[in-house]
């Protein structure tokens, strides 16, 4: 499925029974209606190269990511927060990935109720693994968009995402 300018307008024939052309409501359902389009075909395209290369899922490469980027030992719920998912999910993930020596736990030292997670030099040794492939990707994809728009775009994104946490 091709989003091309007017696709969405040559298919969509009754949108405009629904939002005035033109219209704040117009390009505010475009806009979100691309975002998440573009977020599915984003995380489908990296999932399907590095599951083909590694094996590891995409919760699983995320996981040690948001774990290795926090610089140390990160909660549970915080790692869940910061991902943006349930830490039930979470930690199912961590178990896997716990037996298999990619991240340690242990009891805060701060509080006895919550699990500090640290990634481990084999985690460390596949999640470089994962950024040779989505690194190179990346690149790729965006080479055409300005580095403003980029910057831009994720000023936009960021001021999205504070509508929906609060």
């Amino acid at each position: 499925m091709s989003e091309e300018k007017g696709e969405f307008d040559r298919w969509a024939t009754t949108f405009h029974d629904y939002y005035e052309p033109g219209s704040r409501a117009d390009y505010e359902f475009r806009l979100t209606r691309k975002l998440v389009i573009t977020a599915r075909k984003w995380t489908a395209f990296l999932d399907g190269r590095v599951k083909r290369k590694t094996g590891f899922s995409r919760s699983r490469w995320q996981t040690l990511a948001a774990i290795a980027f926090a610089g140390g030992p990160v909660a549970t719920l915080e790692l869940a927060g910061r991902m943006g998912v349930q830490w039930p999910g979470v930690v199912r993930v961590l178990n896997e990935m716990e037996a298999e020596g990619l991240i340690e736990r242990t009891q805060s030292s701060d509080d006895r109720r919550y699990r500090m997670i640290a990634i481990t030099p084999a985690g460390r040794a596949l999640l470089d693994e994962v950024l040779e492939i989505t690194n190179p990707l990346r690149a790729v994809r965006l080479a055409g968009i300005a580095t403003e728009d980029l910057i831009t775009s994720e000023r936009v994104l960021d001021q999205m995402l504070a509508t929906l946490v609060r």
